[in-house]
């Protein structure tokens, strides 16, 4: 009688444990398989990681590139507006006097509107200092160099 018991043979030189079935080798794609999930969890971490840091930065040197060069832009564009508007309020005072008709009342506001912005456009460069004074974000003058 064994002590083991009918479903375990004893162990013999060419069978291994016979409790234990034949370990099978081929592990080889299982293994690439779990050494490619890891290396892309890995970048995905890292994303998101180091992306939160990064992001803000590139968006805000874009910015700034951006608005460099709108700040270059702001006497080429300041004549093209004030060009808009008189080539406007000419275009609506023929339209009005060749018809006959009355201007609307919604037209007047959004041409003076544009027009209230477009001076304010041309007149920034003098009025620039006066507004950041009032708003307290003067500039301070630099110290003579000695």
């Amino acid at each position: 009688m064994s002590v083991i018991g009918p479903s375990c043979n004893l162990p013999s030189e060419t069978s291994g444990c016979g409790c234990t079935g034949k370990a099978k080798r081929g592990g080889g794609k299982a293994a690439g398989a779990a050494a490619l999930t890891t290396a892309a969890l890995a970048a995905a971490c890292t994303a998101c990681c180091v992306l939160p840091f990064t992001l803000p930065a590139i968006v805000l040197a874009g910015a700034g590139s951006l608005i460099a060069v709108l700040d270059h832009a702001h006497g080429l564009m300041t004549i093209l507006s004030i060009a808009v508007v008189i080539g406007a309020w000419i275009w609506i005072a023929w339209r009005a006097r060749t018809t006959g008709s009355r201007i609307r009342s919604s037209v007047l506001a959004l041409m003076g509107a544009a027009t209230i912005l477009t001076a304010t456009a041309a007149l920034w460069p003098v009025m620039e200092p006066a507004v950041f004074h009032a708003l307290g974000v003067a500039k301070k003058p630099r110290p003579p160099a000695s």
